[in-house]
């Protein structure tokens, strides 16, 4: 077998692995966000921030869960 077939498949191999590597932490990513959406709607701890940067907060981690699940996919 040629040696630079066996290298091609190797690269490949180690390009599918970055990947998979990359998916899984942008999926733990997108389940702390969620998390932290969760305890500023639901939480009293986080229901007692103030509003305006509360609110802020909520904006921001629905844009950047958004964009996460569409850079996945």
């Amino acid at each position: 077998m040629s040696r630079a077939f066996v290298k091609e498949a190797d690269e490949e191999l180690t390009s599918f692995r970055e990947d998979l590597s990359h998916d899984k932490k942008t999926l733990e990513w997108i389940r702390i966000q969620e998390k932290k959406l969760d305890f500023l709607l639901n939480d009293p701890k986080g229901l007692a921030i103030e509003s305006e940067k509360r609110e802020r907060w909520i904006k921001e981690a629905r844009e950047a869960i958004a964009e996460a699940r569409g850079k996945q996919q």
